[in-house]
């Protein structure tokens, strides 16, 4: 049995593949293209070989808004293989489900509704306490069955306490669990949707508008295309090869964090280190970006 998947979330399969006994053999990264997009030909050739050596592909876990570049597959077509090979969808919505709250941003994870399940984070872009996390499986019954225990003294009622539309025990590993959920729906209940609609809009804008100010200057190159919210980007000078300016970038970064000027993340894209700016904060002004710009140029040249 092979599971296929492309981008960051294949940590989280690598992990979910020895939960479920597979081990990480069942697991086949599928190459991506420039976009870093999973690579569509690609996967339909890695299902025939998996059939032709006699292996059952099971599952195909396509990406919305991945953790390291924010890209986001073309998951109508993922789907549409999926239906036809006979097997389970899942995409990884780590940023991108988020996108659905809003109609300007829903076309960004088109198909993300054609998914069998979608596992996304709240505290990543809703600003819940960490940590949060949600899972949407589209067949309740296969999602209650790997789960559930019939253990006599776990009998679920028809009435009385231990009674209710649904055994929250029966869809997770976990037997015991934490009320997670509580402090989402107060978070909600607070805010109210629009709020989160409306700062994910600008978190986006935002993102093209650092994007916009990498691209205007030639000391400043971006490492992967803008799909979301995230903008992954170095400092250049000419002369440097990679290894050079991947330990220049991270000096950078460094240096940003402690003179706190601003707090981007490190990642390595493609083999070149990226300052990766994941823009989820409410309060974030374009000046703010401005300044950064601004710092990593003045790093670089300073280094």
């Amino acid at each position: 049995m092979h599971i296929g998947i492309a981008g960051t979330g294949r940590m989280g399969a690598a992990i979910a593949t020895r939960l479920l006994g597979l081990g990480r053999e069942a697991l086949r990264a599928v190459p991506t293209n420039a976009a870093f997009e999973l690579d569509l030909a690609l996967l339909e050739q890695m299902i025939a070989e998996d059939r032709a050596r006699g292996v059952r592909p099971a599952c195909v876990i396509g990406n919305a808004g991945t953790v390291n570049t924010g890209a986001t597959d073309d998951l109508v077509a993922l789907a549409a293989i999926c239906r036809r090979e006979g097997m389970w969808f899942h995409v990884d919505g780590a940023f991108g489900a988020i996108a659905m709250l809003s109609p300007v941003l829903r076309p960004l994870v088109r198909g993300l509704d054609l998914a069998d399940s979608v596992a996304f984070d709240f505290h990543k872009w809703l600003h819940v306490q960490y940590d949060a996390g949600c899972v949407l499986v589209r067949d309740a019954k296969a999602h209650e069955k790997p789960f559930s225990e019939p253990a006599s003294y776990l009998k679920w009622m028809e009435r009385g306490f231990a009674a209710g539309p649904a055994a929250f025990r029966d869809y997770a590993p976990e037997l015991s669990r934490e009320f997670r959920a509580l402090k989402i729906w107060m978070a909600f209940l607070a805010h109210g949707i629009d709020v989160y609609r409306r700062l994910a809009e600008q978190n986006v804008a935002q993102a093209k508008y650092l994007t916009g100010l990498v691209e205007g200057n030639g000391e400043l190159e971006l490492l992967a295309p803008t799909a979301l919210n995230i903008v992954c980007f170095r400092y250049r000078r000419a002369g440097l090869d990679d290894a050079a300016l991947n330990g220049r970038n991270q000096e950078i970064l460094m240096r940003l964090q402690e003179e706190g000027v601003a707090v981007p993340s490190g990642t390595m894209v493609r083999g070149r280190f990226a300052i990766r700016c994941a823009i989820t904060n409410h309060r974030s002004r374009r000046e703010d970006f401005d300044a950064l710009a601004a710092a990593v140029i003045r790093l670089g040249r300073l280094l």
